[in-house]
């Protein structure tokens, strides 16, 4: 049973999803802009699962860059503007450090 498809709320309207993609300088942001614009189109709109396909992602992190978009507008899909694990070097670190004084 496949899920319903995932609404992209219209913070930005095609063309204006088409320039932040076009004069996007991170690769990484880049691809996720063209996500959202995929996933938005008002001609043949993609699946999460297509979209996943194309651009080597797992579906669940399509699912889950769709909603930071929908909560967050254009910001969220910045890089550095989501909460997540530490960095890992950091974290690693961290980790040692305890592991040591115990």
């Amino acid at each position: 049973m496949s899920r319903p498809r995932i609404q992209i709320i219209p913070h930005l309207d095609e063309s204006e999803l088409a320039q932040c993609y076009e004069t996007c300088e991170n690769s990484k942001t880049k691809t996720y802009w063209l996500a959202i614009q995929l996933l938005s189109r008002s001609h043949e709109p993609m699946t999460v699962e297509q979209v996943a396909e194309t651009l080597e992602f797992s579906t669940d992190w399509v699912r889950k860059l769709a909603g930071r978009y929908n909560r967050l507008g254009p910001s969220g899909l910045l890089e550095n503007n989501h909460k997540g694990r530490k960095n890992q070097a950091a974290w690693r670190s961290q980790a040692n450090e305890k592991l040591q004084s115990d």
